[in-house]
């Protein structure tokens, strides 16, 4: 568009480089001037025809590249900033309570229940799904010791039902 402009049209790079933008940006509505008659002549037409058909994809590709660029360093800026918030924030005393009966029963808080406490302080899983995974892991204990071994994992061949429902997890 710029080159067209510049060598075809006789304009300077400015007024090219607006043509070839703006061209692009509003679908063909900038064009080339037109005769006394307020026809555009045969070739400046089919080149911004032809300009537009792919241009318009092309320059909609690349805008859209350089967004989810955009977006995508601002999300993982954000995230990082939540994820070092939630792991280095001190514990409370009532996520202390909450946090000791998420995996285990003896009153203090293992890795386990420190890692499910880390994933719901930044949002990465709900209670929902922390009840889900561990009616699968009990379904899987089999002996009821609170470990699955390899026996118990590979005896398994039929993977306990799944609740239809969220609100079958939420009234276990």
């Amino acid at each position: 568009g710029i080159w067209w402009g510049h060598k075809r049209q006789g304009w300077d790079l400015i007024t090219s480089t607006h043509f070839a933008i703006s061209a692009l940006a509003t679908g063909g509505l900038t064009g080339p001037e037109v005769n006394a008659m307020g026809i555009l002549p045969t070739e400046p037409a089919l080149f911004c025809g032809f300009f537009c058909l792919f241009g318009i994809p092309l320059f909609a590709l690349t805008l859209g590249q350089f967004a989810r660029v955009l977006v995508e360093g601002y999300i993982a800026a954000v995230e990082e900033k939540a994820v070092k918030q939630s792991i280095y924030q001190p514990l409370i005393v009532t996520e202390f309570e909450y946090a000791k009966h998420l995996c285990s029963t003896d009153g203090d808080i293992h890795l386990s229940d420190f890692l499910v406490l880390q994933l719901l302080r930044q949002g990465k899983i709900d209670i929902r799904m922390v009840k889900l995974i561990k009616a699968q892991f009990d379904a899987l204990d089999t002996d009821g010791s609170g470990l699955i071994t390899f026996d118990e994992a590979m005896s398994r061949t039929v993977i306990p039902r799944f609740p239809s429902t969220l609100r079958e997890v939420d009234d276990n």
